[in-house]
């Protein structure tokens, strides 16, 4: 199911909407009520209504914050719903795709699935984050997925290790990958695949693949689609966490998935 994102209004685009909303209810209160069937107000009292409402918001501003905090609240909660169920509509393309690579335990009850861009300092933290989760818990699958947003280096390094799956060397090159200093370009993302072992020139020649160009383009549209819109993301629960959530964070969201599933069966 497509579901078109919400877009946000700007604080001063709100501000003028709380206006009008409060005009609108001020007139439609029983003060204002007309009888069935009668006139519409006349301009003088149109003006005079006007007065009244601009009188009252100068004399009760905060009433215009409370409107902006309220449309606040309901943006993020329709935007959290709507996620949700796009997450929930795309669960197996995000979780059994059969082509993303799969850390932790493959049977793991737990999934969390990462979109992240080799080139992004806050993934370099997330991923260290994400290998003591797999450390510290059996029940946790890990679906790795490239997203790379931050230029064409970040599309080479991805490229580079979607095509070492097939020689069986990944996971170390990811993290490998993710740990490297200076500039990741291609002769260091090369340099980093012969330190873990990688053929070079098998993966140089796989790099080429039509298979990852499909795996980036299909990860890159699933991504806009549950409303990523940068890197580190991560799906846990059914949610989206967008950026470097902290690892307590992520801990306690498995402690509620866990929780979840033991009251459900």
């Amino acid at each position: 199911m497509k579901t078109k994102p919400i877009r946000l209004l700007s604080r001063s685009a709100r501000s003028v909407f709380a206006a009008a909303g409060i005009a609108l209810a001020m007139l439609a209160a029983p003060s204002f009520a007309q009888e069935e069937g009668a006139d519409v107000f006349s301009d003088v009292e149109k003006e005079a209504i006007g007065q009244v409402i601009r009188d009252y918001l100068i004399a009760n501003p905060q009433l215009m914050l409370d409107v902006m905090d309220a449309l606040d609240a309901y943006e993020s909660q329709a935007e959290e719903e709507r996620q949700r169920v796009v997450i929930q509509d795309n669960r197996d393309a995000l979780e059994r795709d059969g082509h993303s690579y799969v850390a932790g335990n493959p049977d793991g009850a737990i999934t969390i699935v990462e979109f992240f861009d080799y080139r992004c300092p806050y993934c370099k933290q997330t991923g260290e984050d994400m290998l003591a989760l797999i450390e510290r818990h059996d029940d946790v699958r890990l679906v790795l997925k490239e997203f790379p947003i931050l230029g064409p280096n970040s599309t080479i390094a991805s490229r580079a290790a979607i095509a070492a799956i097939p020689q069986g060397k990944y996971l170390d090159y990811h993290f490998a990958l993710l740990r490297a200093e200076g500039s990741l370009d291609r002769d260091k993302i090369m340099e980093v695949a012969e330190s873990v072992g990688l053929d070079t020139e098998q993966l140089a020649r796989n790099m080429e693949s039509a298979r990852v160009d499909a795996i980036i383009d299909e990860n890159t549209s699933l991504a806009r689609e549950i409303g990523v819109r940068g890197t580190p993301a991560i799906v846990i629960g059914g949610q989206l966490v967008p950026g470097a959530a902290p690892l307590s964070d992520l801990e306690a969201r498995i402690q509620a998935v866990r929780a979840a599933a033991a009251e459900a069966g």
